[in-house]
Formats: structure tokens, sequence, C-alpha cells
């Protein structure tokens, strides 16, 4: 986890601008992104408060191979979890900060994903 992200920082800053207007692709594991984590609060389906946290990306981005998502439609929230103990655990540490993710991006397919973007990390810097 450590030694991927600052080769991802290196490479983000090296990219031009136009490189960034890419899409995310659909369960692609290695896909990195930057952007504002916070935390918020939701209604599940049975209107219950469901905690959540949100990636707010540098620009919008959008999401190609789900079709649960249109790929021409610019988001800009990301809902993030970690299917990983140790990584889930520390999420919450860096609410309020910019960081770089790494996971697996989705389309939002249920009422417990609250942006149109989900992505499973297995990583946060």
């Amino acid at each position: 986890m450590r030694l991927l992200l600052p080769i991802a920082l290196t490479l983000l800053v090296l990219a031009p601008a136009s490189a960034y207007a890419v899409c995310l692709q659909s369960g692609q594991a290695t896909t990195i992104i930057e952007g504002v984590l916070s935390e918020g609060t939701f209604t599940d389906p049975n209107g219950q408060p469901e905690q959540a946290f949100i990636l707010t990306p540098l620009m919008p981005t959008c999401l190609a191979g789900d079709e649960n998502i249109d790929q021409n439609e610019q988001v800009g929230e990301i809902q993030i979890f970690s299917a990983n103990d140790k990584v889930a655990q520390i999420i919450k540490n860096f609410v309020g900060k910019d960081v770089f993710v790494q996971g697996a991006p989705f389309g939002a397919h249920t009422a417990h994903h609250h942006a149109p973007i989900v992505m499973d990390i297995s990583g946060i810097q």
C-alpha cells in the first residue's frame, strides 16, 4: 500500500491535465484517485441513520464499464469503504484531509450506496 501510492503521486504530478479527464474503470482494483474525504450521515432503507465516507475528487470524474451508471455522467462524489478490516479502521483518521485512495470503483446499486460511484479501497494515504 505504501509503495504504490508514492509512485502514483509522482505520476499525477507529472501527468498533463488532460490525463485527469479519463474515466475510472469499473472493477479495476489498481485505480488511484485524489480527493478530500468527508463523513456523512445518511438514511438507510429502514429509515435508520447510516454513516458513510465520501471522497470529493479534485475534478469530477466518470465511470466506464458499469451498467449502473452512465459513463458520460460527471460525478463529484465517490463513497469509499474497505472490505479490508485494517484499512477500514483507519479511514476515519483521514476525514477532512486531501487523500489518495486505491481500490476498485463500481456504480452504486443499493440503497446503502450514497454516491453514484462506490469504491472498495485497499489503501489510503
